[in-house]
């Protein structure tokens, strides 16, 4: 059995930038032990397979792998496999600027505007905030004074659970990295969580936040562009009102490994709900095939 698989960058519109992607657009006959087996193989953060959705709501679903194990959700992923089915496959008879992507958490509706895909993730939840600053700067090498003490360290929640960590400025998030046995000592037992580092102090002058993702827990020593982190940042950042009770701004992520992403968050609270959106480009770098 021959497999095609896709090649793409996320949250990038310049190739060999952006966070990778690889797209099988017909996952149908694959077992999960194979696409396990497939996503190691191509050691990408994340690959993804596309299969036919038995439910009537959605127009296909899909399976996210990082290269241990199989993933609930994950944003660059889903944007990218949705620009992949709308501009670059011929799998979807419908052909719209409207996609909804079955996930193991539910529902992804997404949309095209212009050259930008957005996805609506699910309203956050937020749980439980540390005091404890040198436990939370052990799990990325950095000192207890480098985080911030305007805001709180959260694990906040899309989808997948994240650590939000506000860090002081661009030279102390700059000096992190992710130690993967604090990481691993820290993590709850009901669910992972990742650290997301963020500080307001940006590279670019059109970006408002400068960020960086690491979890060599699951394999992923860093990643260039987080969109189910985004997620989570954004309901925190709309909690603390940092940016106020609706914006649209641009973080800016991937810089410190050479893959600078440009990741589109919007954000509003109306009517006491959390609406929260993640948006960017996509690019088609390459194709392979595969004997299964």
């Amino acid at each position: 059995m021959k497999k095609e698989c896709l090649f793409l960058d996320v949250f990038t519109d310049k190739p060999y930038s952006g966070n990778q992607l690889a797209v099988f657009p017909d996952a149908t006959g694959l077992t999960s032990e194979q696409m396990q087996k497939l996503a190691n193989e191509i050691n990408y953060s994340e690959t993804t397979f596309i299969l036919a959705s038995k439910d009537a709501s959605a127009d296909f679903e899909m399976r996210i792998f990082s290269v241990q194990l199989e993933l609930p959700f994950a944003g660059h992923p889903t944007l990218g496999t949705a620009y992949a089915i709308m501009n670059l496959l011929d799998i979807w008879q419908k052909k719209s600027d409207k996609l909804r992507l079955k996930t193991k958490v539910g529902i992804i509706p997404l949309a095209k505007e212009d050259d930008n895909i957005w996805m609506q993730q699910n309203e956050p939840e937020f749980f439980k905030q540390y005091k404890n600053k040198k436990e939370i700067a052990d799990l990325v090498n950095l000192l207890p004074e480098d985080i911030s003490e305007k805001y709180p360290v959260e694990e906040v929640s899309t989808g997948n659970k994240m650590l939000i960590i506000p860090i002081k400025n661009l030279a102390a998030i700059k000096r992190a990295n992710g130690n993967m046995n604090n990481i691993k000592a820290f993590q709850p037992k009901d669910s992972p969580v990742g650290p997301y580092l963020f500080t307001l102090e940006t590279v670019n002058p059109s970006a408002k936040i400068h960020t960086r993702f690491f979890a060599p827990h699951i394999g992923v020593i860093e990643d260039a562009a987080t969109g189910s982190a985004a997620g989570p940042l954004t309901g925190y950042l709309l909690k603390h009102k940092i940016f106020g009770k609706s914006f649209l701004i641009e973080n800016e992520q991937g810089i410190e490994m050479n893959r600078p992403s440009k990741i589109l968050l919007q954000g509003e609270i109306k009517e006491n709900k959390y609406i929260v959106k993640i948006g960017g480009k996509a690019v088609y770098v390459g194709k392979a095939e595969f004997e299964i």
